[in-house]
């Protein structure tokens, strides 16, 4: 499944009459959604480098790019459990380069884990299936959300069923945007981090409410008793 089969079922998702979503629109939703994806579930890579010499540093692997993040280093490779060394990517004037902490043997082998953004066009798609539908899904709420505004926004200069009609479709889009949202992250197994926030939101507002017991109340102590 490949961009022009996202573009597709993103255009079935949200009916558009007045032809408000254009193409260009369409595919900025979709490579948002395709980053919002590479954060909640970035692809990972796994590839073995050569240590050229005896010390801490060696090559990244062929595979890296300016958005890739180490993930863990290997060494040496095939050990159970795996051993592990902490090494990270630095970047010069030529290029980019691993630094490992401690030294390395030269000629070692090095096994990099790193993630990367996932892919979404013409002919590359590294989007898994079980996660295409939520991945057009989020597109798909992007877009209901500025056609929800657009609607709202024409809602000031329409007078009488016009403006009826204009108020309904940004309602129906506000709804579909949500609703298409909460696909998105049931999708991908994870809390929308806006509900997160909302639960954080209210159990602090839980805690500074809590009525103060009445003094009047308190036990008190009496002598002889």
């Amino acid at each position: 499944m490949a961009l022009e089969d996202f573009q597709e079922l993103v255009k079935d998702m949200v009916s558009d009459q007045d032809s408000v979503v254009t193409a260009e629109v369409r595919d900025r939703a979709i490579d948002q959604a395709r980053m919002r994806y590479s954060e909640d579930a970035p692809r990972l890579e796994l590839e073995e480098v050569i240590w050229p010499a005896t010390g801490v540093f060696g090559p990244v692997p062929e595979g890296w790019t300016d958005s890739a993040v180490i993930q863990s280093v290997e060494f040496p490779v095939g050990r159970r459990p795996a051993s592990m060394v902490f090494a990270d990517a630095y970047r010069t004037a030529t290029g980019w380069g691993l630094e490992s902490e401690q030294a390395l043997p030269g000629n070692a082998l090095v096994r990099v884990s790193y993630q990367l953004p996932h892919e979404l066009d013409a002919t590359a798609d590294s989007i898994p299936q079980r996660h295409r539908l939520a991945v057009a899904s989020f597109a798909s709420h992007l877009l209901c959300q500025q056609l929800a505004t657009r609607y709202a926004g024409d809602r000031e200069t329409t007078l009488g069923s016009d403006m009826s009609r204009t108020e309904s479709r940004s309602r129906n889009y506000a709804a579909r945007a949500k609703d298409y949202r909460a696909a998105y992250f049931a999708g991908v197994g994870q809390l929308d981090p806006a509900l997160q926030d909302a639960v954080a939101g209210s159990a602090v507002s839980a805690v500074v409410s809590w009525p103060r017991r009445n003094p009047r109340h308190r036990l008190v102590s009496r002598g002889g008793l």
